[in-house]
């Protein structure tokens, strides 16, 4: 098997990996869901609060995707139309 191959069965059995996690997830009932959010915050907090603990400093959060950005623009100017009338 060529390392060409290897890798492209590697990327295939992620995708699998990934999808699977999906179709987990799609079942999850919403208070499951929400349950999970909830640990994933409070790890989170915990992680953050340990570092600052430790002495170093808070992780900067990443920015928000431009899609997320844009979503919100529409959304303001959709609202503020809608006041407007």
């Amino acid at each position: 098997m060529t390392d060409a191959e290897k890798i492209a069965n590697t990327v295939a059995a992620h995708e699998a990996a990934d999808q699977a996690e999906l179709e987990k997830l799609r079942a999850m009932s919403i208070e499951e869901r929400g349950r999970m959010i909830q640990a994933a915050c409070r790890a989170a907090w915990e992680i953050h609060c340990s570092r600052i603990r430790a002495g170093l400093p808070p992780i900067p959060p990443d920015p928000w995707p431009e899609s997320t950005i844009e979503f919100m623009r529409k959304h303001a100017a959709k609202f503020r139309k809608a006041g407007e009338s």
